[in-house]
């Protein structure tokens, strides 16, 4: 039976993609994709003028803080007047990097000093060292020209550059118990630091033959306890006691905000948030810390500082706020309230705040704090990936703790474990200022940072499961890029789009082919590929193979005589006529190397409007 046409012949009919803005949307079903959505992108970005390109490379800055087993550990950017160093703790050691990629491990966490003193006998003392387990994770935080580390394990560590130590307690005060008989002058003297340190000084004041008070001079440092303390003298009987507010045992998810350390409990604390004194790392009083929302059977799985004295506290499967006011004496002046109470964060190092917004990775996919806030608590709004639904899909469940993020060049980069990988394998990369996902990346990412060596500007580093380093090419203009930028640490890996699947505005009909066209911009591979794949075929047919698109350009300086290139722009046509009828296609580009630049795909058909009854 005939479909009805007016027309005399079957007219040509045009579909394709003259602007990619809409970015991967493969979550989707791949025929009713808007005019600018692809099924499909691998390691390519979207320019401002809507083009495809495939995205810069990397190279190795660090080569040497490796190990052969793969780990979790932590990476972060620290600068000093006098320092700049990238950090690392790979497979549960620590390194410090400098700006040549030269790395120097620090020794194992061990004690290393037994001495006495005159009136008591020093437990350990520790400096240089460091070691956690391999799997574990580690936060760092810069403060007061050190940089902190919180790893859930024991005792809270400092590195200031040149040796890595255990952050102990001062004395705070001294307080007289028993003033005791007889004393016309008296001298209080504190048991040496558990931690290594220094020794604290005291003013021991006397009347009436008794000591009425210690004044702390200098509280010293390095006291894990509080030290026993002793009044020699002419007199008899006084006793005192010091009191030390050091930092909790087992500390994590560590933040530096409002001149303050916060940092969370693990274990029974897991769900308190501690903060240390104002500008005093030495100092963590136990009237400055609370237990958000209680223990409500949930955990703190990430912190981050917020605008306006706010800090966002998430936990797996809740969201809140603490205000920290200016003027605040203890941690009663906190105010903490709910922004969410059906979804959160299950993975610490995804939380990220993107301009005035905070991203992060929630159980059913990428989450924004400001939708979230919006969100009532009766119901969820839909993710911000929602649209690449299959790839969150994808993530390994049992892994998904070591997903971590950044954010640098207006993209948020989510790296991700997927299928049966307990590591990161994936790049799932949101362009925030065009709203569009631009598809998968295969850089395996285990920690980010961003370094700012020699005031070069902001650089993305990355750290894969091994612990090697290397340095993400994104800052260079396009103009600026060479073939040699487009590898990853020297190895050439292959980008590629596929188109959503063309109708041609019938979805009814069988088409026969025309031709199609795809215009490539300036571009350096010399091996793109070109597949179609109908709704009849059951994988990709190969139509233009090993095609050359090296743009042809005349770079300065040069010799005359010279040849001005034409354009820098190539048109590819090929024809379809000799494919079978299909009602459905889609157009798959790839380079297995270097850079590939797309404008647009076109394609053409004739819908056969005159078909032959038959039974389906």
């Amino acid at each position: 039976m005939p479909y009805f046409v007016d027309a005399t012949d079957d007219v040509l009919t045009f579909d394709g993609i003259r602007s990619f803005l809409g970015g991967q949307a493969s979550g989707l079903q791949s025929d009713l994709l808007a005019e600018n959505q692809v099924q499909q992108l691998q390691n390519m970005t979207l320019s401002p003028k809507g083009n495809l390109e495939t995205r810069v490379g990397t190279t190795n800055f660090c080569t040497t803080a490796t190990s052969a087993v793969g780990s979790v550990g932590g990476m972060r950017y620290y600068e000093t007047s006098t320092n700049e160093q990238l950090l690392t703790v790979t497979n549960g050691r620590f390194f410090s990097i400098d700006t040549n990629g030269t790395s120097t491990m620090q020794p194992i966490d061990a004690t290393w000093l037994q001495s006495t003193n005159t009136w008591d006998s020093y437990s350990q003392q520790w400096a240089n060292g460091y070691s956690v387990l391999s799997t574990t994770e580690v936060s760092m935080a810069q403060f007061n020209d050190k940089m902190y580390l919180a790893d859930a394990d024991g005792d809270f560590h400092f590195w200031n550059g040149s040796i890595i130590t255990r952050q102990g307690g001062k004395v705070r005060a001294v307080t007289v118990t028993t003033a005791g008989t007889g004393y016309t002058s008296a001298t209080a003297i504190a048991t040496g630091p558990n931690l290594g340190g220094t020794v604290p000084t005291f003013i021991t004041t006397v009347a009436g033959g008794a000591v009425t008070g210690v004044t702390v001079v200098d509280g010293g440092s390095g006291y894990l306890t509080a030290p026993t303390i002793t009044i020699i003298g002419n007199g008899s009987g006084a006793v005192a006691t010091a009191t030390v507010s050091p930092p909790p045992q087992g500390l994590r998810l560590l933040i530096n905000t409002e001149n303050r350390l916060f940092a969370v409990g693990s274990g029974a604390y897991r769900n308190t948030l501690y903060a240390s004194d104002i500008l005093d790392p030495s100092i963590w009083d136990a009237t400055n810390s609370i237990v958000v929302n209680g223990d409500d059977g949930d955990e703190i799985t990430a912190i981050v500082p917020y605008y306006k004295n706010r800090i966002i506290v998430f936990k797996k499967r809740r969201v809140f706020q603490v205000e920290v006011p200016s003027d605040a004496v203890t941690a009663a002046d906190w105010i903490v309230s709910i922004i969410s109470n059906n979804t959160g964060c299950v993975a610490t190092g995804t939380a990220v705040q993107v301009s005035s917004d905070i991203l992060f990775l929630s159980d059913n996919g990428i989450r924004s704090l400001v939708r979230s806030v919006a969100d009532d608590f009766s119901s969820v709004g839909i993710p911000i990936s929602e649209i690449v639904k299959d790839v969150i899909q994808s993530i390994n469940t049992q892994a998904i703790a070591v997903s971590t993020a950044m954010y640098y060049d207006n993209r948020y980069f989510l790296s991700i474990p997927t299928e049966a990988n307990d590591t990161n394998d994936t790049l799932l990369v949101y362009n925030t200022a065009l709203g569009a996902f631009e598809g998968t990346w295969t850089l395996k990412a285990m920690q980010f940072a961003l370094t700012n060596f020699n005031a070069e500007g902001s650089r993305l580093m990355l750290k894969n499961t091994t612990g090697l380093i290397s340095k993400y090419a994104g800052f260079k203009s396009p103009a600026g890029t060479t073939s040699s930028d487009y590898v990853d640490s020297g190895t050439a890996y292959e980008s590629f789009v596929r188109t959503k699947d063309f109708d041609f505005n019938d979805p009814f009909s069988l088409k026969y082919g025309s031709h199609f066209e795809v215009v490539f911009d300036n571009s350096f591979s010399n091996d793109a590929n070109i597949f179609i794949q109908r709704d009849v075929d059951v994988g990709d047919v190969s139509v233009v193979p090993n095609l050359n698109i090296a743009s042809s350009t005349l770079t300065l300086e040069f010799t005359l005589p010279a040849v001005l290139p034409s354009s820098v722009k190539k048109k590819i046509a090929n024809d379809l006529r000799k494919y079978e009828k299909w009602r459905l296609i889609n157009i798959k580009i790839s380079s297995s190397a270097n850079k590939m630049a797309i404008r647009q795909i076109m394609a053409a058909a004739n819908p056969d409007t005159i078909e032959i009854q038959k039974t389906i």
